[in-house]
């Protein structure tokens, strides 16, 4: 019943926004393995990613689009999400020209501040942003005042939802549970990191 409580909320507060006017979809990095085995390559990424760049490919494909990959190495014993993710793109049909790489972001706020230069000398406008639902709220904090301030328009597109959009109650929500837990400790984690961002102001 947590989960439902705190996550609900963030997932609910953006809906997917079709791209008709956007010039470049933005994908935010969600982790990656670093030795993990894909295929002949080694390097993989966690769930999230994979689930973001999952959705990111086929809009690039349905809508012509630029996919700007964002996400740095953030742990020692791991890979540039960007890097992993481009890979994936590259095997997935996507051509190199619609592939843009940002490797140096750490942070949702990283992610923000050099998607904003990217698309400053690029010439983009408007921006189509693609994250995990929960992640949404905080990384729309951050991209629209760093893209804002470029003048660049971001309008959201959240995927890989981790609860049911209009589910009615059910008394399983009751019984305590795995999952449940890990969506109370996702969301936790994005309440304690709005408040951050508001602070940073």
């Amino acid at each position: 019943m947590g989960a439902k409580l705190l996550g609900q909320p963030l997932e609910n507060r953006y809906s997917q926004q079709q791209p008709t006017s956007a010039q470049v979809i933005v994908v935010l990095g969600g982790g990656s393995v670093g030795s993990a085995p894909d295929g002949t390559e080694r390097g993989g990424l966690m769930s999230a990613g994979a689930a973001r760049l999952l959705t990111a490919a086929r809009l690039a494909k349905q809508h012509s689009l630029p996919v700007l990959i964002s996400g740095g190495q953030v742990f020692s014993d791991g890979a540039s999400e960007a890097l992993v993710a481009e890979r994936i793109l590259l095997q997935l049909g996507l051509p190199q020209e619609q592939i843009i790489v940002e490797t140096q972001a750490r942070t949702t706020k990283e992610n923000a501040a050099y998607s904003a230069a990217l698309c400053r000398e690029r010439g983009y406008k408007n921006v189509l942003l693609l994250t995990s639902a929960l992640h949404m709220p905080r990384s729309m904090q951050f991209f629209e005042r760093y893209l804002g301030e470029q003048g660049i328009k971001v309008v959201a597109y959240p995927c890989d939802y981790t609860l049911n959009p209009q589910g009615k109650f059910n008394p399983r929500w009751l019984v305590p549970q795995l999952q449940a837990f890990d969506i109370t400790c996702m969301a936790l984690h994005e309440y304690v990191g709005m408040a951050g961002a508001f602070l940073q102001r």
